[in-house]
């Protein structure tokens, strides 16, 4: 592999910026200020929110520039209807390849989902979650779904990001949501596949019904 270059680095930074909700939907992000912020050039700045854009993070609007992605009730109840179909699809071949050791992983990283509810720690717990759904993908060795799927695993990111910005979850929630993914996991090591694909549906749909009720109170 070659060397990273600065935009691909910049790029990594600004990422996990966005993944952490330092930027939220609608946010501009000005070329001239990353550059400065950063000591980059404007090229590459430019070069990388590119990049970003690529990845379905951002949305560049003629005249007006690069903003982070937001959207309306409609255009998130299409997103995360995509996710759980594309998803479901994703774990029914994941399964169908994956290993124990891969299996044991998802578990550790649930696990650590649980040690951050309780530390009431919601960026790791997101980034905890954001992981499991990534492994999944990974795991399912389809490319070319991977990057239809990918950009929407960020986009629903950034929605989670903005909801726990504007109507933070509770821990009955999160509760809840944990006990579900753990159910998800034993189905997983069972090889029980229908029953894992419902578990993961419902999973999504929690949070799609978390994000709605949070656009309806701040349109």
């Amino acid at each position: 592999m070659g060397t990273a270059t600065l935009a691909e680095i910049l790029a990594d930074t600004l990422r996990q910026d966005l993944r952490d909700g330092v930027y939220l939907c609608g946010e501009r992000i000005a070329e001239s200020v990353i550059a400065k912020q950063f000591n980059v050039s404007q090229n590459t700045a430019r070069d990388a929110l590119k990049v970003l854009e690529g990845e379905g993070w951002l949305i560049k609007r003629p005249r007006h520039g690069m903003f982070v992605r937001r959207f309306d009730g409609l255009e998130a109840e299409e997103l995360y209807t995509l996710r759980a179909t594309l998803e479901q699809l994703v774990l029914e071949w994941a399964m169908q390849i994956m290993s124990e050791r891969a299996k044991f992983n998802l578990a550790h990283i649930i696990a650590e989902a649980r040690i951050q509810a309780g530390m009431k720690n919601d960026r790791a717990l997101r980034e905890a979650i954001g992981a499991f759904h990534e492994m999944i993908l990974r795991s399912s060795n389809h490319p070319i779904t991977m990057a239809v799927l990918q950009p929407i695993l960020n986009q629903c990111r950034l929605l989670t990001n903005l909801r726990q910005r504007h109507d933070p979850v509770n821990q009955d929630i999160y509760a809840a949501v944990l006990t579900l993914y753990g159910n998800l996991i034993t189905h997983i090591r069972y090889d029980d596949r229908k029953a894992a694909q419902n578990t993961l549906y419902a999973i999504i749909m929690s949070e799609r019904e978390q994000v709605l009720s949070m656009l309806d109170l701040i349109v």
